[in-house]
């Protein structure tokens, strides 16, 4: 049986381009009921943002949007898959 550690050294054979590929991958089979509660921490940021939303002093951004901005400020806005 395959540990996590050998899929993590395995996982970092891979180039940038597969890795990535290899997180959607994963990420799209992680079912939300299976993840883990955010801290508190984290319960109250996420708050503070959303009144903030509600109030109108922060604007939205969609998934592919908050993605993409992802992509391109660590240099990977030219991968396609």
């Amino acid at each position: 049986m395959t540990t996590l550690q050998e899929i993590i050294a395995a996982a970092k054979t891979l180039s940038a381009a597969d890795r990535m590929q290899l997180i959607d991958a994963v990420w799209d089979e992680a079912a939300p009921e299976s993840w883990p509660r955010p801290s508190t921490t984290w319960i109250e940021e996420v708050q503070q943002r959303s009144a903030e939303y509600d109030a109108g002093r922060m604007p939205a951004t969609s998934w592919p949007g908050v993605k993409a901005q992802a992509r391109r400020e660590a240099g990977l806005d030219w991968l396609t898959w």
